[in-house]
């Protein structure tokens, strides 16, 4: 009868396992999508010209401001890309999602350029 538990109790915990490789993988793309979409990286930007605003606002030279501001970009840029190795490195991941997010981080760097830029040259 103690074979025939462990043999339930084995079944159980290998679903569990099948589960969550299923599921682990799915929600790392959720965030590398969320991270990179053109609605992020205009939010990117509006709060990095924000940053930026305030750094000069509080007094802070303008290549300071300038260089605090872009580690501040590249912050979250570097997250998606921590997200989108980790991901490379587990099996399961398909070159389209990495190609998505690859456009993705390219959309969102060009918004937040844009925006910075336009920060900037406004005197924000």
């Amino acid at each position: 009868m103690g074979e025939r538990r462990d043999v339930e109790e084995l079944r159980e915990v290998r679903e569990v396992f099948k589960t969550l490789s299923e599921e682990i993988p799915n929600l790392i793309r959720g965030v590398i999508e969320s991270i990179f979409s053109a609605e992020a990286g205009r939010n990117m930007g509006a709060a990095a010209a924000n940053f930026y605003k305030e750094l000069k606002s509080g007094g802070i030279p303008e290549d300071v401001a300038i260089k605090m501001t872009q580690d501040y970009i590249r912050t979250f840029t570097d997250l998606g890309a921590i997200l989108r190795e980790a991901m490379g490195s587990k099996r399961g991941l398909s070159l389209k999602v990495m190609r998505r997010g690859r456009e993705g981080e390219e959309e969102s760097s060009r918004v937040t350029e844009e925006k910075t830029g336009d920060a900037l040259k406004r005197g924000d």
